[in-house]
């Protein structure tokens, strides 16, 4: 079985997710995401694997070649940012309940729906 590859959005908040990633027999971390240059100084450190990339941009972020997303960022920003990793063809893990709003929660309804996505 091949392992599904996942990228953590959120060096602080992600660390369990990026602990787990690295532990796991079925998944690979893969990059990691974080606007703050402390947090993702503090993940290469920790995690000390040069097959990581680390990203400061989410935008390059979801380029990188990655089955699956972890989001473990603002709980306001989850439902925004796991439609945009749909809609690139990424799975979404949301570590909060990922919508704000009846509004988003149709959005993100609306996605997985069209996008088949999980």
């Amino acid at each position: 079985m091949e392992k599904v590859r996942v990228g953590v959005m959120g060096a602080y908040r992600g660390g369990t997710m990026i602990d787990y990633c690295r532990m796991a027999d079925n998944v690979k971390l893969v990059a990691v995401c974080d606007k703050y240059p402390g947090a993702l100084e503090g993940a290469k450190k920790k995690i000390n694997d040069d097959s990581v990339a680390y990203y400061d941009n989410f935008e390059d972020f979801i380029k990188h070649d990655m089955d699956a997303v972890v989001l473990a960022n603002y709980a306001t920003e989850h439902a925004p940012f796991a439609i945009r990793c749909m809609e690139h063809g990424l799975h979404v893990f949301s570590e909060v309940l990922p919508v704000q709003t009846m509004k988003e929660a149709v959005e993100l309804i609306e996605c997985v729906e069209r996008t088949g996505k999980i």
